[in-house]
C-alpha cells in the first residue's frame, strides 16, 4: 500500500495534534490530549493500537465519543486495591486513571490491585501505562478484556477478548523490560489496520462465519480470531479473561448479554514494590545482568520489548511516521464529520 510520511506528534505530541484532535473532537480537550498520547506513543512504536483507531470509530472498540457518559467514580477503595468505574467514558482515560492510582498505592503500601470497568472502548497498547509504573520502579502486571471476538481451542465462536496481558519488570538502564503480548493470534486493531491498507492476514489467525480458516480481514472481522500456540495461548486467554475482566466487573462471556452489547469492559493492575522480596537496587542490577547473559547467547536473541525500542529510535531520529495513505484518508473522511468539545471528566 501506498505509504504518506506525517511528523510525528512533536516527535512525542504536538505537530500531530492538529489531525488526530479532528476525529476525537467530540471529547473534552484533557481527554483527547490523553488519548492522542497514548495512540501516538503506539504509533512511534510501529503497534497496531495506534492511530488505526481512528479509521473507524464505530467499530467495537474503537473510540468513539459517548456523549451520555459520566465522570470517573473510584468504587471498593482501601489503601491497596480501587475499582474504577469508566462511567461508559474512554477506555484509555478510565486505564490512565487506574494506573495513577496503582502507582500512588503501591508507593504507599508496597504493593496494589486496581481494577477499572463499565468503559466500552479500546484501552490501546498495554505497555504505555505498564511502562510508566516501571519507571516508577514497580513490577506492574496489566491485563486487558474486550468483546467477543477470539474463539477457543477448538472452537468457532468468539468467546474470549485478544485479551492481551503486559508484564513491566524496572532494572534496565534504557527504561523498564517490558513484554506486551495479546493472548489473540492477531489483534482486533491489527485486522483492522490489514482491511484498511487493503493486505490479507497472516495464515493460521483467524476464520469466517462458518469456521472456514480466512486470511480476508473482512472475512475474520465477521467471524473470529484465534488464539496463539494452540492450548496454552486458549489457557492463557482464558485466564485474562477471568482475572482481567470478570474480577473487577467486566461482563462476562456466555451470559444473557454479550460483552459488546453491555458495553462493559474491564481492566487489571497490579503494581508490586520488588522491596517486598529484595533491595531494589540489588534487583534491578540483577536484572541488567540477566537481560545481559539472555542476549550473550546468540546474535539475534532479542529482549521483549527490543524491536518496539528500535522502532521508537529510528521513528524519533527521521522526525516523521509512515501511514498508509489509505489509513490517513479514512482518517480524514471521520475526521470531517466529526464537530467540538463536551463536558471534561
Amino acid at each position: 500500500a501506498e505509504r504518506t510520511p506525517l511528523p510525528p506528534h512533536d516527535c512525542r505530541h504536538r505537530r500531530v495534534r492538529s489531525w488526530t484532535a479532528a476525529p476525537i473532537a467530540g471529547y473534552p480537550a484533557d481527554e483527547a490530549e490523553t488519548l492522542t498520547k497514548i495512540m501516538m506513543h503506539a504509533e512511534l512504536h510501529n503497534n497496531n493500537q495506534g492511530i488505526s483507531k481512528l479509521y473507524d470509530v464505530n467499530t467495537p472498540g474503537g473510540i468513539k465519543y459517548n456523549e451520555r457518559a459520566g465522570p470517573l467514580i473510584i468504587e471498593r477503595e482501601t489503601p491497596i486495591s480501587a475499582v474504577v468505574n469508566g462511567n461508559q467514558r474512554s477506555g484509555m482515560s478510565a486505564l490512565s486513571k487506574g494506573v495513577d492510582l496503582a502507582i500512588a498505592k503501591a508507593k504507599a503500601s508496597k504493593m496494589a490491585i486496581v481494577g477499572t470497568h463499565n468503559t466500552y472502548t479500546s484501552t490501546g497498547m498495554l505497555a504505555y501505562y505498564a511502562e510508566q509504573i516501571g519507571k516508577a520502579d514497580l513490577i506492574a502486571v496489566v491485563m486487558a478484556q474486550s468483546p467477543e471476538f477470539v474463539a477457543p481451542l477448538g472452537g468457532r465462536k468468539g468467546v474470549f477478548g485478544t485479551n492481551p496481558l503486559c508484564v513491566a519488570v524496572p532494572g534496565p538502564k534504557e527504561g523498564p523490560l517490558i513484554l506486551d503480548m495479546a493472548t489473540a493470534a492477531i489483534t482486533l486493531f491489527g485486522a483492522i489496520t490489514a482491511k484498511a491498507n487493503g493486505t490479507q492476514l497472516p495464515p493460521g489467525v483467524a476464520v469466517d462465519s462458518e469456521g472456514n480458516p480466512t486470511r480476508d480481514p473482512a472475512a475474520a472481522l465477521a467471524g473470529a480470531f484465534l488464539t496463539f500456540g494452540g492450548h496454552k495461548g486458549s489457557g492463557l486467554s482464558l485466564i485474562v479473561e477471568l482475572l482481567g475482566g470478570v474480577l473487577p466487573g467486566g461482563t462476562p462471556p456466555g451470559g444473557p448479554v454479550s460483552k459488546k452489547e453491555s458495553k462493559n469492559w474491564a481492566n487489571t493492575i497490579i503494581a508490586i514494590d520488588p522491596s517486598l522480596l529484595s533491595n531494589t537496587a540489588e534487583f534491578k542490577r540483577k536484572v541488567r545482568a540477566v537481560c545481559a547473559h539472555v542476549k550473550s547467547t546468540g546474535p539475534s536473541v532479542k529482549l521483549p520489548g527490543e524491536i518496539e525500542k528500535g522502532h521508537l529510535k529510528r521513528n524519533l531520529a527521521a522526525g516523521k511516521l509512515d501511514v498508509s495513505s489509505a489509513l490517513l484518508e479514512r482518517i480524514r473522511e471521520v475526521a470531517a464529520v466529526r464537530r467540538a468539545p463536551r463536558s471534561r471528566l
